[in-house]
């Protein structure tokens, strides 16, 4: 498959620069041919940013039509899923080319940019170290936002910077911006007509830098929130913003959490997303009930401790795997080779598997050299034992692996890989319900796309732990029933 690369914009002036250096090894050809036997396939370089340029962060909109992806030249930039690399790629035979999407430009580092609004499909937010936050229209090709409001110094403080922000409210009206350990609220309505003053302020939700927050994608009205303090709080905010009558809940992952998302839960109707998966800064991943309606919601009910290193005995597990052919084409040996001899360094996210797998939850691990594994969250049998209130999860031999440029023949990605997005085709309206398309974002300054090439076959072994796979589609014992009401530091 012949890569098809669309070149960015030069980036002269950047704030942050990176010299650190690769590490090369010659590759060793695997002993088999195994073309066809990989269950992800790379299907394109769909962006490659010019110079020494981190893709740091990539988020897509609610019907993945379009993604946003924040670099480290202090801007993020729009891309058209459908168009450019999508279901329905056609980017390589149009005549004319559309119009270049705008440059979320920022003066200083970017540190957030998303699609924030479920029902508002072109709009994203951004904000920077530049203490602005921004709303544009992708729709649009120019470099101007729709609105802009600047944290005020005096609110900023000494060490204060604002790291991230979101929209919501019943009426996508509340934008909510972090600043150091402070949360502020403005009116976004107020903003779009020049105005821009803080209405609401919460001091006491954390006691260290906040590093993400995100209204409920469902119930517009639900805040949650992390910190570098370890607690993940979350906020009503339907009635009144106060930090007080509005908390419904906090979680404690006992270490910073860097990040979080949403995942679905037991298998209903509607599929909603009452899961919430924070990843920590000693790479512990822990899985939260995030229902706020519920009686349960801030419990922890998961939780996979030493991530990276159960990441790394599970792709040797996948090696003794394909030594006793247990299923030669149940696990892609382009790039599985660098998971098991050089392993897994990081944690780059949680993604649910879609329809395609039954909403099975995975870890994103990736090696230094640009290999990327998708590994099973499942309990942990040994763990069980324990007698511990939390559920012990472990991590199955990856299913999908995304091999690295040099497994691959020049395909992928040769070098760290900081972000993953996902979603099934039943997400694009496509028709071909068992495939997962992804894109990953590295510092080798590239945006890369993968789908399945078949359906995914299970191993024998992955076979045997089928029932204690963790995610949407499996039952779980109930979660303990204690709550925890009052805040508690982690350390």
């Amino acid at each position: 498959n012949k890569s098809h690369v669309m070149h960015g914009k030069d980036n002269k002036d950047k704030e942050e620069t990176y010299q650190e250096p690769r590490r090369k090894e010659e590759h060793d050809e695997c002993d088999d041919d195994d073309d066809d036997d990989g269950v992800v396939s790379f299907r394109e370089i769909a962006k490659r940013e010019k110079g020494s340029v981190y893709v740091t962060q990539m988020e897509t909109n609610f019907d993945f039509s379009k993604m946003v992806y924040r670099t480290s030249a202090n801007e993020g930039k729009v891309f058209d899923v459908v168009r450019n690399g999508g279901q329905n790629n056609n980017m390589a035979s149009s005549s004319s080319p559309p119009p270049p999407p705008p440059s979320l430009k920022h003066e200083r580092a970017v540190t957030d940019t998303h699609f924030p609004v479920p029902n508002e499909l072109t709009t994203i937010l951004s904000c920077s170290h530049d203490n602005t936050v921004k709303e544009w229209d992708a729709r649009t090709n120019n470099t101007k936002c729709v609105a802009r409001v600047r944290i005020p110094n005096h609110i900023l403080g000494k060490n204060g910077s604002v790291e991230t922000c979101s929209i919501g409210g019943a009426n996508e009206t509340i934008l909510a911006v972090s600043c150091g350990e402070k949360i502020l609220f403005y009116d976004r309505r107020m903003i779009r007509q020049g105005g821009g003053e803080v209405i609401k302020q919460f001091e006491d939700a954390h006691s260290e830098i906040v590093t993400k927050l995100r209204f409920h994608p469902e119930n517009r009205h639900i805040l949650h929130t992390s910190s570098v303090d370890g607690l993940t709080c979350t906020f009503n905010l339907f009635n009144e913003i106060d930090d007080e009558n509005s908390l419904v809940s906090i979680g404690t992952a006992n270490a910073a959490i860097n990040e979080f998302g949403f995942l679905s839960g037991a298998r209903t109707s509607s599929n909603s997303k009452n899961i919430l998966w924070a990843l920590t800064g000693i790479e512990e991943i822990h899985l939260f009930d995030c229902d706020a309606n519920g009686t349960t919601c801030g419990v922890e009910i998961g939780r996979v401790k030493n991530a990276r290193e159960k990441a790394r005995e599970a792709a040797k597990e996948a090696k003794m795997m394909n030594e006793r052919k247990i299923s030669s084409k149940s696990l892609s040996k382009k790039g599985l080779k660098d998971l098991i001899e050089n392993g897994v360094d990081y944690v780059i996210n949680v993604i649910d598997g879609g329809i395609a797998n039954n909403h099975k939850y995975y870890a994103c691990c990736g090696t230094i050299n640009g290999t990327v594994g998708l590994f099973p969250i499942a309990y942990d049998q040994n763990g069980m034992k324990s007698g511990t209130s939390t559920q012990p999860l472990t991590l199955l031999a990856p299913e999908y692996v995304l091999p690295n440029d040099s497994s691959s023949g020049g395909d992928g990605h040769n070098d760290i890989v900081r972000c993953l997005v996902a979603s099934s085709s039943s997400t694009v309206g496509a028709s071909d319900g068992q495939k997962v398309h992804l894109y990953t974002g590295g510092e080798d300054s590239l945006v890369c796309a993968w789908t399945t090439t078949k359906e995914r076959i299970e191993t024998d072994a992955n076979n045997t732990n089928n029932n204690n796979s963790f995610g949407g589609g499996a039952l779980r014992n109930s979660p303990s029933s204690s709550f925890r009401s009052g805040r508690e530091s982690p350390y």
